[in-house]
């Protein structure tokens, strides 16, 4: 649909537009390890600056710093305190007086059948996921509305859109994200924040590699693409919400090599 020339639709226009990366603040939580630690590396490579979060990894979030000097600021979160997620967004916007992308990756998990897991167990996956999901977005609102091209990216799991035996405390959570995810998209679409999930399926890191061998075998055989995603797959697909899906709010980004399927 064309635009009458003068009409602000250009302006607008480059507003949404990628701008490289220079000069942005991302806030990745679970920065310290896995999936964080590539979204963190694949930011900085476009000129983001990171707010890397860690919960117990410090060490790794410090050596990043070292190598990118000035552009990475640790910080510690936990999402069972939510003193720490409040306290965690104000530092990085007093350190670098503003804040552009909320990338929230750092989950809980525990898992069990319903009937044999610990109820209090259960009840602590999900809260403490929701929860702290919650808190931290509050805080970084009213800091996102002013930056530029803002958007939030929640990664969840593509078992909170189909589920999975022994998994249901941390469906639960994932799948009340996407709920939340597209709640708050609409409540921030005046303030131009995007709102979006990625749903990653099975992915090499140090957590999966703990999976037995015949499930994961039957895993693979499940995949369309045959193998497990790797962590530099996931984080690209990250980034591309977090800087370059400017029409995309609401959204659910799959990304399990076909296993849903």
């Amino acid at each position: 649909m064309n635009q009458a020339a003068g009409d602000g639709t250009d302006r607008y226009h480059r507003s949404m537009t990628p701008t490289g990366g220079e000069g942005r603040v991302a806030l990745v939580t679970g920065a310290s390890r896995g999936i964080g630690a590539g979204i963190a590396r694949h930011l900085l490579d476009r000129g983001v600056r990171v707010a890397g979060a860690y919960r117990s990894g410090r060490d790794s979030v410090v050596e990043l710093a070292a190598r990118h000097p000035g552009q990475v600021l640790p910080v510690h979160l936990d999402l069972a305190d939510p003193d720490t997620l409040s306290a965690g967004v104000d530092e990085v916007h007093r350190h670098w007086g503003r804040l552009d992308s909320l990338v929230l990756n750092a989950a809980v998990w525990d898992g069990g059948r319903l009937t044999r897991m610990d109820p209090d167990a259960w009840w602590r996956v999900v809260e403490t996921n929701l929860r702290g999901t919650a808190t931290i977005v509050r805080a970084a609102v009213p800091h996102l509305i002013a930056g530029e091209n803002p958007s939030i990216v929640i990664v969840g799991s593509v078992v909170g859109e189909i589920g999975f035996p022994g998994d249901t405390a941390y469906a639960s959570a994932k799948a009340a994200a996407v709920g939340f995810a597209r709640s708050l998209a609409k409540e921030l679409a005046s303030k131009k924040v995007r709102v979006n999930v990625l749903a990653p399926g099975f992915v090499d890191t140090d957590m999966t590699a703990a999976v037995p061998a015949g499930s994961r075998n039957a895993i693979v055989e499940a995949t369309l693409l045959g193998r497990f995603g790797t962590v530099d797959e996931i984080s690209r697909a990250a980034v591309f919400l977090a800087e370059d899906a400017t029409f995309c709010t609401g959204t659910v980004l799959t990304a399990d090599g076909g296993w849903s399927l």
